[in-house]
């Protein structure tokens, strides 16, 4: 399947996992939704791992929102930790996806 319009079907997902942080049902979700997933439509592994670099890139994405909407209550309320976290995130991120 092609990376685009993969990535339209895991938007679904994304807003779950992009704002759970380091909640330990993570895994738990992600694998209950693969597996609902592969009921309707064929995902393989290589497309399966890519879920992690969707996840990241929401981030980035929330992390650019809060600095563009910080006058808004809700940005102001994730603001505190969400930097941080994400980059603890993305450094985990690319130690696990390094080809060093």
């Amino acid at each position: 399947m092609a990376f685009v319009a993969m990535g339209c079907f895991f938007t679904i997902l994304l807003p779950a996992l992009a704002l759970s942080k380091n909640d330990p049902c993570i895994a738990t979700f992600k694998a209950a939704w693969v597996r609902g997933y592969r009921l309707v439509r064929g995902l393989s592994a290589e497309d399966e791992a890519e879920i992690e670099t969707f996840i990241m890139f929401r981030r980035m994405a929330l992390l650019a929102w809060i600095g563009s909407h910080i006058q808004a209550p809700e940005p102001q309320q994730m603001a505190p930790n969400f930097a941080s976290i994400t980059g603890q995130i993305g450094k985990l991120y690319l130690k696990r996806h390094q080809k060093c």
